[in-house]
């Protein structure tokens, strides 16, 4: 078994962004071999996870884990909405459907992790 360092300039290069923000895979299983996933998640002020406003997602095959650094996040799942603030984190088990919305007047950014190197993703 080998380690992997992964620079910033190839994380960048498995970056997604748009109007609501901007999400960059650290590791994953294609990136590095991992059999976990990492992204760091920038969240753009009064926006929802990939700009689908009021849609939630799940991840049939992984937990994640959010780690909050800066910024003010709601993470609804269910009809229960937790307050998220820096240094806050907060675990969704896997396939259980929820959104992450800024509520914040500054990007938010956080990392989120998966407990599957191919976590799925699937729109509610």
């Amino acid at each position: 078994m080998k380690a992997v360092h992964i620079p910033a300039s190839e994380a960048e290069k498995d970056k997604t962004a748009g109007q609501w923000g901007s999400l960059v895979w650290m590791a994953n299983q294609l990136l590095s071999g991992s059999s976990v996933a990492v992204a760091r998640l920038i969240l753009t002020a009064g926006q929802s996870t990939y700009g689908q406003s009021g849609k939630k997602h799940r991840h049939p095959n992984a937990d994640e884990v959010i780690y909050l650094f800066r910024g003010k996040v709601d993470v609804l799942v269910g009809e229960e909405t937790t307050l998220l603030q820096p240094g806050d984190a907060f675990t969704v088990p896997a396939n259980l459907a929820h959104r992450i919305e800024n509520v914040g007047s500054e990007d938010a950014e956080m990392t989120l992790s998966y407990s599957s190197g191919d976590r799925e993703y699937v729109a509610e």
